[in-house]
């Protein structure tokens, strides 16, 4: 592992996470749950003692040098695009993250087109996937079976979308896997009978995690971890699987209490059963493998369909999710 982390794609991933993390905290505010995000990601990768990415938070960060460090086509636009998505977090990009911004698009010499096609990405995706026909089911056991089914389909399908560390379109599929977790917290819903609808389901995802800008720091840092060669796809896969499984584990908890449970509560169980789901990746995961391997060709084809504009954000995430539903199918 310590060859790995010396190898010329390791070095570019730590410099991306440090770039991440110097736009994490360009409005004066690094929070608890970023470190903790960075505490979880140092777990998953098993790194040295002496490896501590948690540190980088209370050291300097000099932006020029780190994106120095970051030579390669795909890793610039990996990164440069997942600084964008911290940037648009908030929906109200300040000051200093533009600056940011410019600084990166400056050193990395990339173009316009370049650019607005990443922001075209990110805008485009706001999803209008609609949750299945779903009737409301009184029985407790068919109930638990039903959703448990269902967070199970969920976890394995956005883990497998998870291994894929497309250059370019990284951050684009890890937002893809962020609409189908909503879409998995609004079924749990209709099945415990409430009329859940994709602004019910983001309130609960964010109070769970603390916030959307919590949930994009996960993926900023999943994406710079995912240029480790090999190893980066096994963090994505697990990643994907581990918070998937407990956004569909609490949310079920959160809907058996009549939606008393508050946002410390939330967070606490949050944490517990993504452990729980990082547990239950290591069960799945040569099923995972499989089914990575099995559509492996029709998922990037899809990617090469959408970075090329032969079709939509909206096409690309109804045709993932046809093939989420066969995948389920199958299982």
């Amino acid at each position: 592992m310590v060859e790995l982390l010396m190898s010329l794609a390791s070095r570019e991933a730590l410099a991306s996470i440090k770039v991440l993390i110097f736009m994490a905290r360009a409005d004066g505010i690094f929070r608890a749950e970023e470190e903790e995000i960075l505490l979880e990601t140092c777990e998953t990768l098993e790194l040295p003692p002496d490896v501590s990415l948690l540190d980088l938070v209370r050291q300097e960060i000099d932006l020029e040098a780190e994106l120095a460090q970051i030579t390669s086509p795909a890793a610039r636009e990996q990164v440069y695009s997942a600084a964008l998505a911290l940037a648009c977090a908030d929906r109200d990009r300040s000051v200093e993250e533009r600056e940011v911004l410019a600084r990166i698009r400056n050193a990395f010499a990339m173009t316009g087109d370049q650019t607005d096609r990443l922001q075209r990405w990110l805008e485009d995706t706001r999803s209008t996937l609609l949750p299945a026909q779903i009737a409301p089911i009184d029985d407790p056991g068919e109930r638990n079976q039903k959703i448990e089914q269902l967070i199970q389909n969920y976890a394995i399908f956005t883990a497998v979308l998870g291994a894929f560390p497309i250059p370019g379109l990284a951050v684009v599929v890890d937002l893809a896997v962020l609409t189908f977790q909503l879409k998995m917290i609004e079924e749990i819903g209709r099945y415990w009978g409430y009329s859940t609808n994709r602004k019910d389901a983001e309130l609960l995802r964010d109070g769970m995690v603390g916030g959307i800008g919590v949930s994009l720091f996960r993926i900023a840092v999943s994406n710079a971890v995912k240029l480790i060669p090999g190893w980066g796809s096994v963090v994505g896969a697990s990643l994907s699987y581990a918070s998937t499984w407990a956004f569909g584990k609490v949310a079920n908890q959160y809907y058996a209490s009549g939606g008393k449970l508050d946002a410390e509560s939330l967070q606490a169980a949050f944490k517990q059963a993504r452990q729980e789901g990082e547990q239950e990746y290591k069960k799945k995961q040569a099923f995972i493998n499989q089914q990575q391997k099995a559509h492996a060709a029709k998922i990037t084809a899809l990617h090469q369909q959408l970075q090329s504009g032969a079709i939509t954000q909206e096409q690309y995430e109804q045709q993932l999710q046809e093939l989420g539903q066969a995948l389920g199918q199958n299982k």
